[in-house]
């Protein structure tokens, strides 16, 4: 349905209405990095299932023709060999073989979800912040309006000869920053959306029309109790990733300590030779059971068992340090985000009083009790109000994005690992 709505937007040069959650699937669908990822996972999937050949035996055919012309007379022989190699005993190695690729394709397909994480956030990131700047840029339009108005008012009474020259230039001055302000917003607003469209694999120059009410969402204080988000945080991709890290490091170190003990093989060949010296063949078969042991190669593999019981220390203090900073993580945005609820409750109030304090300026101008001072610090203190309570919406947004990506789930609300 999206790849439908978004041909008839090409099609007819109109601008595109995106919700938050038709913005994620996008992403997922389309982003680069993402695909990568996939082909990735589908290497390491092969490379696990081409394990198995292990247990097999090899069936291999040889021919060779040589052709002698330093010889009286000259000839030439032909040789046909068919092989059957097998196996049957290396101490379990091909066991622990394939159990180890299958740790690291666990491994990978947890790191793959991890980068779906990743992508999920950045568009939620990229919606959000597009979603403010299209706000502040709505309320930069109502301040350029307000400060025409106080413009004119200023200017007629100057003609009137009610105020002074000085009262025109000041409320010009004003007219003109909001004008400047007005322009920086409009860049910032096309630049989010730009993000945002790289994201989901739209034209950067796509006119994507985004719902800013998904802001007005973050209001309510919902926050979960940490103990909760914490139990949530450990059910996270990245911590099976490095278990999964952890089990195959184990695995190879066992399997370096087999690489001290024998292995046992069985082979057949049918064999074909022909000489034309002699004008005849000589057919054969050969049947071969061995023991291939080596037993002194110097400290070769003592050391790489001594290497390989380093990387399972390695993979196990790993994963003792992603517990320690996501937990620090997880603390310091918890308290980040109730302290944004704080912050917005006053940039409520701020902008309650700020709005108050505009009218009530710009009454007293207009009938004369009121200076331009007054009423342009009045209009100027609402803006930044507007300002405060749209930066204030966007920092709980952002913060709790960043919190559902720290503990790995959609929303907090929630509580579902995905």
């Amino acid at each position: 349905m999206v790849r439908v709505l978004f041909l008839v937007f090409i099609t007819f040069n109109i601008s595109y209405s995106l919700t938050l959650e038709q913005a994620v699937e996008l992403a997922v669908k389309n982003h680069p990095f993402l695909k990568q990822k996939f082909s990735d996972l589908r290497s390491k999937r092969f490379d696990y299932l081409s394990t198995y050949g292990n247990f097999f035996p090899v069936l291999s055919f040889d021919y060779s023709y040589s052709k002698y012309r330093d010889t009286q007379p000259d000839y030439f022989s032909r040789n046909y060999s068919v092989s059957l190699y097998w196996t049957v005993y290396n101490s379990g190695q091909n066991i622990l073989l394939n159990k180890i690729k299958q740790k690291l394709l666990k491994s990978s397909q947890n790191s793959y979800f991890e980068t779906v994480l990743d992508i999920k956030f950045q568009v939620k990131k990229a919606y959000y912040k597009a979603c403010a700047n299209k706000e502040i840029l709505r309320f930069r339009k109502i301040q350029l309006k307000s400060a025409e108005k106080n413009f004119q008012m200023a200017e007629k009474k100057l003609k009137l000869g009610l105020v002074k020259k000085s009262d025109y230039l000041q409320a010009k001055v004003r007219l003109e920053n909001v004008r400047y302000m007005l322009y920086q917003a409009e860049n910032e607003y096309k630049k989010s959306v730009a993000q945002l469209n790289s994201l989901i694999g739209f034209p950067l120059d796509t006119q994507t029309e985004i719902d800013t009410s998904i802001l007005t969402l973050v209001e309510d204080n919902n926050i979960p109790e940490f103990n909760k988000i914490k139990k949530l945080a450990f059910n996270r991709p990245i911590f099976r990733q490095y278990a999964y890290d952890l089990e195959a490091s184990k695995l190879k170190s066992f399997q370096s300590a087999l690489s001290f003990t024998p292995s046992i093989y069985i082979s057949y060949s049918i064999n074909r030779d022909y000489s034309s010296i002699y004008g005849n063949s000589e057919n054969y078969n050969i049947f071969r059971i061995g023991l291939s042991w080596t037993i002194f190669e110097g400290l070769k593999r003592y050391y790489f068992y001594l290497s390989s019981k380093e990387e399972e220390r390695f993979y196990s203090y790993r994963l003792e340090e992603l517990k320690r900073q996501i937990l620090l993580n997880l603390y310091s945005l918890y308290l980040d985000l109730k302290t944004s609820y704080k912050n917005l409750d006053v940039a409520r109030v701020l902008l309650k009083e700020a709005e108050h304090n505009y009218k009530q300026a710009l009454g007293e101008y207009r009938v004369g009790k009121g200076d331009i001072i007054s009423l342009v610090t009045a209009e100027s203190s609402l803006a930044d109000a507007h300002e405060t309570y749209v930066q204030s919406l966007l920092n709980i947004a952002l913060t709790k994005a960043v919190l559902e990506r720290e503990v790995g789930v959609e929303k907090l609300s929630e509580g579902e690992v995905k």
